[in-house]
């Protein structure tokens, strides 16, 4: 009778599994340690990553003059300031702004329409009633992407080629992408306005309440309006 020939079993290689533990964990504590080293660095120049992030969101043209400013609406305390200024300064003869739609309480008569706001700081400041234009716009305009529209009906029945675009500083960029995606093919050039905000701006927006809140939702926007209007 022949018999199997008997099978040998091989002992695990002690050596070699402590070979693989130990540089295992030479990995473990070398990304510890870039980890660390990252957010150390981060920390550190806070500041710098901070203002930077808000930096991106700017876009302040030089200026020259303009057939028309247009004036975004919203802010009231700043913006139609300095669209203000813009117009006393001769940079363009006229003010163009879209008529903003009306909530519930600007129908009860009990506020008023955010246009009428800006439009009566400008009066205030001295900038004659008939320099200033309000743009229809179906129910009123509720977003970027309408205003922006509503400045284009103007375009297409006014000879403009240099627009001066005034809004608030987070504000610009996403205001530059839309009115340029809107205005394709016609020639028009914009100039943009980084008006400040009251209270904060892009070097200390993260210790401000409304500053964190105005940034954040501005990038939320941004990147809906990226991907709903690429």
């Amino acid at each position: 009778m022949v018999l199997d020939s008997e099978v040998k079993i091989t002992p695990p290689d002690k050596t070699q599994d402590a070979r693989k533990a130990k540089h295992a964990l030479r990995n473990i504590l070398a990304a510890g340690a870039v980890l660390l080293l990252l957010v150390i660095l981060a920390f550190v120049f806070r500041s710098q990553i901070l203002t930077g992030i808000a930096d991106y969101l700017i876009v302040n043209d030089r200026l020259e003059p303009a057939d028309v400013i247009v004036l975004l609406n919203s802010e009231v305390n700043t913006r139609p300031f300095r669209t203000s200024e813009l117009y006393k300064k001769g940079l363009a003869p006229l003010i163009l702004i879209a008529r903003s739609e009306s909530t519930p309480t600007v129908d009860l008569g009990l506020v008023p329409n955010d246009t009428d706001i800006s439009v009566g700081v400008m009066e205030k400041l001295g900038v004659p009633a008939d320099k200033i234009i309000v743009l229809p716009f179906p129910g009123g305009v509720t977003s970027t992407m309408d205003e922006a529209t509503a400045v284009r009906q103007y375009v297409l029945s006014h000879q403009t080629h240099r627009i001066i675009l005034v809004t608030s500083a987070f504000h610009t960029r996403r205001a530059r992408w839309t009115f340029e995606k809107v205005l394709a093919g016609l020639p028009v050039k914009l100039e943009m306005v980084a008006v400040p905000y009251a209270g904060f701006d892009q070097t200390n927006w993260w210790k401000n309440e409304t500053g964190l809140i105005t940034l954040n939702n501005e990038y939320i926007k941004w990147f809906y309006y990226l991907f709903k209007y690429r």
